[in-house]
């Protein structure tokens, strides 16, 4: 398949948050998800009308709120490889815990869950093997 109508590594569909403080999601995601910055350009103002992280293989947009563009909050889920060190880390810089993680029966996955400053709820999970 012809890829080249995207940036090599990038996944064709990514999601976007708008947020208010955008430096400050930026840096939580690096701290929890050890995400990686490919490209970021700034406003005038210096602050961030775009910014592309890459979470494992995935790539997430973000960009500071504006008149134009508001703040919005979404759910996201993330598997990644050991839930209970992710939401802890999530938790340890400043998180809402919403739920600790937990392997309920019949779901081959341990998930937990919680919320950024932003409002954003996040969904973390390892599949066990």
């Amino acid at each position: 398949m012809d890829a080249s109508f995207k940036p090599k590594g990038y996944n064709s569909l990514s999601p976007y948050l708008i947020v208010d403080n955008a430096p400050k999601l930026v840096d939580l995601l690096k701290k929890i998800f050890n995400a990686k910055e490919l490209r970021k350009f700034e406003n005038p103002d210096g602050t961030i009308m775009h910014i592309e992280l890459k979470l494992d293989d995935s790539v997430i947009m973000l960009s500071d709120s504006s008149a134009k563009y508001p703040a919005n909050k979404t759910m996201l889920h993330f598997y990644v490889s050991d839930a209970f060190k992710t939401f802890q880390l999530a938790i340890d810089n400043g998180c809402k815990a919403i739920e600790e993680p937990v392997n309920k029966e019949g779901d081959p996955d341990t998930r937990g869950a919680f919320m950024d400053f932003a409002g954003n709820f996040w969904a973390v999970g390892t599949q066990k093997s």
